[in-house]
C-alpha cells in the first residue's frame, strides 16, 4: 500500500513539473523578438510633465530616475548608424536634442540626431518612444519605438550613396531577419523601379507584419521608404509596436 501511494505521488509530481516546464517553454516560444520588448511593474501613472529641448544627459536622468523606465538599444544604434554608415570624412555629428512629455498613462520621448557637413545640416535622424501605463495590470511597457532618417538640403542621396545598405541596417535594428530583409528590399526596388509608379512626397511599405501582429498579439515590425516631391528616395522609417499580452 505504501509503495502504491509513493508511486502515485511520484507520478503526480513528475506530471506537475513537466506541465510547468512545457508551459514555460510554450510561453517563451510564443514571444518573438524578446530583446525588443520591455515590461515592468509600476504602481502609478506618469503624471503631467513637459520637457522641451533638453540635453541627452537631462533626458537620460529623467528616464532613469524620475520616470524609472528603460531606454532601448535603438537610441545608441541610431547614433552608431549615423557615425559609421552615413557620415563621410569631414562630417560631424551634432549635439542630440530631446523632447519629453507625459500625460497620465503615456510618456513620449523624441530624440533628434543631426549630422553636419561643415556648418550645414546634411542628414538627421529621429527616434520616437512611447511608454504606456496599465492601471489594471499595474504595469508599464515600452509600447512603440520608431526611427526615421532623411537627407536635408538639395542633395537627395546619402553621403555614401548606400541607401540599400542603410535599409538593411535599419531592418536589423528592428530584428527583421536577413532573409526577409533581402526579399523585401528586392520586391520594393522592383515595384518602384519605374519613376511613374513612385508616389510623390509619400511613404511606401517595404515590409510590414502589422495586421498579423494585431490579430495574433505579436510584435509588429515595419520598414518603409520615403519619396520626396521629385519621386526620389530619401527617407527611411523603421517601427516596432508591442501588441503582446
Amino acid at each position: 500500500m505504501k509503495k502504491t501511494v509513493l508511486l502515485f505521488v511520484t507520478i503526480v509530481c513528475f506530471l506537475s513539473i513537466s506541465g510547468c516546464f512545457a508551459k514555460k517553454q510554450t510561453t517563451e516560444t510564443e514571444v518573438e523578438h524578446q530583446q525588443l520588448l520591455w515590461h515592468n511593474k509600476r504602481e502609478k501613472p506618469f503624471g503631467t510633465f513637459d520637457y522641451p529641448k533638453i540635453t541627452e544627459k537631462e533626458a537620460t536622468d529623467l528616464l532613469e530616475n524620475k520616470f524609472k523606465v528603460n531606454s532601448p538599444k535603438l537610441m545608441s544604434q541610431v547614433k552608431v548608424l549615423l557615425k559609421e554608415e552615413v557620415a563621410t570624412e569631414g562630417m560631424q555629428t551634432g549635439e542630440p536634442e530631446y523632447t519629453m512629455y507625459a500625460t497620465g498613462d503615456e510618456l513620449k520621448i523624441r530624440a533628434y540626431f543631426p549630422l553636419n557637413e561643415g556648418e550645414e545640416l546634411r542628414v538627421f535622424a529621429l527616434v520616437d518612444l512611447k511608454y504606456t501605463y496599465n492601471k489594471e495590470q499595474q504595469e508599464v511597457r515600452l509600447n512603440a519605438q520608431s526611427f526615421s532618417m532623411t537627407t536635408y538640403g538639395e542633395k537627395v542621396t546619402y553621403p555614401k550613396d548606400n541607401f540599400d545598405e542603410l535599409l538593411a541596417k535599419s531592418a536589423a535594428m528592428i530584428d527583421l531577419s536577413e532573409e526577409k530583409t533581402k526579399r523585401a528590399i528586392k520586391n520594393f526596388k522592383t515595384d518602384y523601379q519605374e519613376i511613374d509608379k513612385r508616389p510623390i512626397a509619400a511613404k511606401a511599405v517595404i515590409y510590414s507584419n502589422d495586421k498579423e501582429a494585431v490579430e495574433k498579439k505579436k510584435v509588429s515590425q515595419e520598414l518603409l521608404g520615403g519619396f520626396d516631391s521629385n519621386k526620389e528616395l530619401k527617407e527611411i522609417y523603421a517601427t516596432i509596436v508591442d501588441y503582446t499580452e
